[in-house]
């Protein structure tokens, strides 16, 4: 580990933003952010390919991240740490789902809802629930990560049912 400073997450999605790196909080926090209750370890962004060498670069200079060499950072996940916390860093431009279904990062982008916290003057860009489901519809080798995306998935369903249909005129 190179880095003893705990990372802040809300100190990088302001980087990213002035940076304009295009990215999309995914994963248990991204599910926490619709109003969910849970709390994960680690940080899994969803980071346009073009913008990804930034991305790391930013992580490197500015957290003083563990990264892997350069010249595997094309690869479509690359994982980073900064101290013990771990930062899942995904960036193909599509992503099919155990489903079938394909995901492009413009349109999830496209259709993502910002979530705003005024008082630490953050937007935290998040997929759409039927976004955030798809992209939690892989097969996991642990089964308390399938366990927890089931468990997303969910409270997902739940809320998309609850939620206020708007009108069309």
């Amino acid at each position: 580990m190179k880095s003893a400073e705990p990372f802040d997450l809300i100190r990088l999605l302001k980087l990213l933003a002035q940076h304009r790196i295009r990215y999309l909080l995914i994963g248990r926090w991204a599910v926490a952010q619709h109003g969910a209750p849970v709390v994960t370890a680690d940080y899994d962004l969803w980071v346009h390919p073009n913008d990804r060498q930034r991305f790391f670069r930013l992580l490197e200079t500015t957290f003083d991240a563990e990264l892997p060499d350069p010249a595997q950072w094309n690869r479509p996940l690359v994982t980073a740490y900064v101290g013990p916390d771990k930062i899942d860093c995904f960036s193909p431009k599509k992503i099919v789902n155990d489903e079938g279904e394909e995901l492009l990062f413009d349109r999830v982008y496209a259709r993502a809802e910002i979530k705003k916290n005024l008082t630490e003057e953050l937007s935290v860009r998040v997929p759409s629930i039927d976004d955030l489901i798809a992209l939690k519809k892989f097969t996991q080798n642990d089964p308390l990560k399938q366990a927890r995306n089931l468990e997303d998935i969910r409270y997902l369903e739940t809320i998309k049912r609850h939620r206020p249909r708007h009108r069309s005129r």
